[in-house]
């Protein structure tokens, strides 16, 4: 009889300590993922390829050319899918080319370009935002750049597949035209130093940026470049900004280059 009462006993206390439990992970969990949502890699109709220039570690430039996707930017952030100009032919013509593509890492290579002007380059880059102790590893990510020269301007878009921002379009209700387009005015931006790391713009120091520079920095001051307003106003959401802010920063940058 005793032992049945300790066991009843046991139990009761299991279930109390279970029930305590259950309602402090639950918590926890609301409160780690509340920012992000879950998401399989997004189907697109807009990826395609385009002419450019890729250049390796080496130095060595191969021209061909280079999947884009603005639905998935990630994957030409992380990796590029390169074919030649036989493979073009085939590609145009409907053949399905996937398995005569090489895929190149962002350690691979120095960056690319495209025809269009666009240029990409190598910057190793550190999410301070990130929720998880995983995404806030230092991550080499092949990256548009905006302005170059002794500050260099990198625009970073958002990532589309597994955790991902509450603020991205709902897929389901607009076009995969309207998603890219979106891709391409709502992006992260970062700026490096020569000799630095590439910091994000929500935490940049501006006086450490261009502070070696009175003269832009009383331009800054006096809001000449309509920069000090953009940055003041902070980002849209996030540490996401738009065009106005990047145009603004890249017109101060430019003149710093300059100098």
């Amino acid at each position: 009889m005793l032992f049945m009462m300790k066991l009843n006993e046991d139990k009761n206390h299991d279930i109390m300590k279970h029930s305590t439990l259950l309602p402090a992970l639950m918590l926890f969990f609301c409160f780690t993922f509340s920012n992000v949502i879950g998401q399989l890699r997004t189907p697109s109709s807009v990826g395609t390829y385009e002419k450019g220039t890729i250049t390796l570690e080496s130095g060595e430039e191969i021209d061909g050319y280079i999947y884009m996707d603005m639905m998935n930017p990630q994957d030409f952030q992380k990796r590029v899918y390169f074919i030649d100009e036989e493979a073009y032919a085939a590609y145009s013509e409907g053949e399905d080319v996937d398995d005569r593509a090489t895929k190149y890492d962002s350690k691979d290579l120095q960056g690319f370009s495209l025809e269009n002007g666009k240029k990409f380059k190598q910057a190793r880059y550190v999410n301070l935002f990130a929720k998880r102790k995983q995404d806030k590893v230092p991550k080499q990510l092949l990256l548009e750049v905006a302005a170059e020269g002794k500050v260099t301007v990198f625009k970073k878009y958002h990532h589309t597949q597994g955790f991902i921002s509450p603020y991205l379009p709902d897929r389901t209700k607009v076009s995969d035209a309207e998603y890219a387009e979106w891709q391409k005015n709502n992006f992260e931006i970062l700026a490096r130093k020569e000799g630095e790391k590439a910091v994000n713009l929500s935490t940049i120091n501006i006086k450490k940026l261009v502070g070696d520079n009175r003269a832009i920095l009383m331009n800054y001051a006096k809001d000449e470049y309509g920069f000090r307003t953009a940055f003041t106003k902070g980002p849209v959401f996030e540490s996401s900004f738009q065009m106005d802010a990047l145009e603004a920063l890249t017109r101060m940058v430019e003149d710093y280059n300059k100098s």
